[in-house]
C-alpha cells in the first residue's frame, strides 16, 4: 500500500468544483481502504468567554493508514469557505482557542 500524502497539501476551499474534486478523492481513497473516517473529537475553533464556550468542529477527519498523516476537512457552506488540512506527524493541534473577558 502507498500513499501520496506527501505531495498533497493544505489548502482553502473556495469553489463548489474544489469541494467535489476533494470530497470524491477523500471518499474515494476511504472506499479503497487507504483512508479512515476517524470521529472529529477536537474544535478548529474554541471560544470562552466565562462560563460560556462556543466550538467549531471540521465536518471529516481521516487518518492515512500508510503513513499515519491526519487530515482535517471542514465542507464550505457557500459563502463561507472550506479548507482541508494536514498534520504529518497526525497528532491534531490546529485548535485555535480565544478566551474572552467578561465586561
Amino acid at each position: 500500500m502507498k500513499c501520496d500524502c506527501e505531495e498533497r497539501i493544505g489548502l482553502e476551499i473556495n469553489s463548489y468544483n474544489l469541494f467535489i474534486n476533494l470530497k470524491d478523492f477523500f471518499e474515494q481513497q476511504e472506499q479503497e481502504g487507504l483512508f479512515l473516517d476517524i470521529k472529529v473529537d477536537e474544535p478548529y475553533y474554541l471560544w470562552r468567554n466565562g462560563n460560556r464556550e462556543v466550538a467549531y468542529y471540521a465536518t471529516k477527519w481521516y487518518k492515512c493508514k500508510c503513513c499515519g498523516c491526519l487530515w482535517e476537512f471542514e465542507y464550505p457552506d457557500f459563502p463561507q469557505k472550506g479548507f482541508v488540512k494536514k498534520y504529518k506527524d497526525g497528532i491534531y493541534n490546529g485548535t485555535q482557542v480565544i478566551d474572552s473577558k467578561i465586561k
